[in-house]
């Protein structure tokens, strides 16, 4: 199958045609949206493909969708930089969360500007495009957006999968509409797969040449703080932190932190609960108060620290900061029906990491480090319960997960510098693109 044939032409006509239809309805879901995350509506225009101008010619494009793929977009440049500090570089998100993250790389000091992508109609991106000529289009696990790959083709300007990973939903999807996306995924210099799993697939739905280079992820620098906070905040004498939590896991973790508090009396625990959306807020406290629990925002947390139950995160870019701060962690969306949360942030913190049953997002990692002993897998609250309880009355069984963590971690390192690897051909000088 290629780009000239029937096939091709008639799925490309019909998904431009939904696209179409659809781009109303996503401005309309942005703006309500932003009635809990006012980041939603700020640079509306962006998503049209307007806004202040592009500076032309940065010598890569990279683009992740939200702040877990912009994290793994930190690792790269991060490595990137060192080599070639003279790069300049445009990063693309779709959410607040990935805008606020790659700001702060920039305040950071890493040479990026920060944009939305815009809505995925040919237009938009022929515009976009044409405006901005980069060297090199980076795309981050699974952007694999179909105007925006056939407009960069059409462009001729090579583009790459970084970091590239299916889950068993994005694979059924990718199969069913394999007429339009297979002659994409073709154009494709070549994408990196975390796992020979994923390169299997990527191969078998239309990327021609795909190398296993393995997760950027265990590259991530450890025990980063990025939070003002400090563990005398917390009068407890025992923390854990509940991250990236989803509706349906607060009730349950509310009833673990309660019944753990009651059966030990005698230790001062707390719980940081954070919700993958921190506008979320204000819905948690209540879901607290109504388990009998008292609790605080992270935004109204006095400078003298907290002695409530706990401690509800209403802020952005700190989770990983405060994980450094627990005596152990449950990464959340593993309670639940969503697939999990990416566990090695807290990992990276050099903190207890528990997960739930499902974690079929990460599904590769997890069975890795379950395998190791580096972290534990439960099978429901009950599980959680348990696990926490012992890690409360044997700290040493913490340290030795802790430990065996940081050994699957150094086993598993090496993803970023097999990327670069792949990268350097090609790499043109810096700033030639504006000339």
């Amino acid at each position: 199958m290629n780009p000239a044939s029937w096939r091709f032409r008639s799925a490309r006509l019909a998904y431009n045609l939904l696209i179409h239809a659809l781009i109303p309805i996503a401005l309309l879901h942005f703006l309500w949206r932003s009635g809990r995350e006012p980041g939603y509506r700020r640079h509306l225009d962006e998503r049209l493909g307007a806004g202040p101008n592009p500076d032309p010619g940065p010598d890569l494009w990279i683009h992740a969708a939200s702040l877990g793929e912009m994290r793994v977009a930190g690792i790269l440049l991060d490595a990137l930089c060192r080599k070639h500090p003279s790069l300049r570089i445009q990063l693309t998100t779709l959410t607040p969360a990935g805008r606020a993250e790659a700001e702060r790389m920039r305040a950071a000091g890493l040479p990026v500007a920060v944009r939305y992508l815009p809505l995925d109609s040919p237009a938009l991106l022929r515009h976009f495009i044409r405006r901005l000529k980069p060297g090199i289009l980076v795309l981050i696990e699974t952007e694999l957006w179909p105007n925006l790959l056939w407009r960069i083709h059409r462009a001729g300007i090579p583009a790459v999968l970084v970091n590239g990973r299916l889950s068993p939903r994005l694979r059924n999807t990718y199969r069913r509409l394999q007429a339009l996306y297979a002659p994409l995924l073709a154009t494709l210099e070549w994408a990196a797969a975390q796992t020979p799993e994923d390169a299997e697939h990527l191969h078998s739905i239309g990327a021609r040449k795909v190398a296993v280079t393995g997760n950027l992820k265990f590259d991530l620098p450890s025990g980063r703080n990025e939070s003002a906070l400090a563990r005398a905040h917390f009068s407890g004498r025992w923390l854990w932190v509940a991250g990236s939590t989803h509706p349906g896991e607060e009730e349950q973790l509310l009833d673990v932190h309660r019944r753990l508090r009651d059966a030990h009396p005698e230790i001062r625990i707390q719980l940081l609960l954070a919700p993958r959306h921190p506008s979320r807020a204000p819905e948690i406290l209540d879901q607290v108060g109504r388990a009998g629990l008292s609790a605080v925002l992270r935004s109204r947390l006095s400078a003298s620290g907290s002695s409530e139950d706990v401690i509800v995160l209403d802020t952005l870019g700190e989770l990983a900061g405060l994980y450094a701060l627990a005596d152990a962690a449950f990464v959340g969306g593993s309670l639940v029906d969503h697939g999990g949360q990416n566990p090695l942030e807290p990992i990276a913190a050099d903190c207890p990491v528990i997960v739930g049953p499902d974690s079929r997002n990460f599904a590769d990692m997890v069975r890795r480090l379950v395998a190791d002993g580096a972290i534990v897998q439960i099978a429901d609250a009950e599980g959680l319960r348990d696990v926490l309880e012992d890690l409360l009355l044997t700290p040493g069984h913490g340290a030795a997960m802790v430990h065996q963590a940081q050994r699957t971690i150094a086993a598993n390192r090496g993803a970023t510098a097999r990327t670069l690897e792949l990268l350097r051909p090609l790499l043109r000088s810096p700033g030639s693109a504006g000339q």
